[in-house]
């Protein structure tokens, strides 16, 4: 299942691979940057979507990263 997400002109793409455990698994794909990174749950899906947006006004280039 995939699911896309457009925030702030920034979209990301969720790819849910499996729901083990009562969440979710599997990767997220920032369409800008082409970056992309896998997460264990959906709590950690929402803190990389928040940290991918939170340092999108820095001086370097935003990364997607597990927090």
């Amino acid at each position: 299942m995939e699911k896309v997400v457009n925030t702030n002109n920034q979209t990301f793409i969720l790819e849910i691979k499996s729901t083990r455990n009562n969440t979710w698994q599997g990767t997220i794909l920032w369409v800008q940057t082409q970056q992309k990174v896998a997460f264990r749950s959906a709590l950690e899906a929402i803190k990389i979507l928040d940290s991918a947006l939170t340092d999108e006004g820095a001086d370097e280039t935003p990364k997607l990263q597990i927090v």
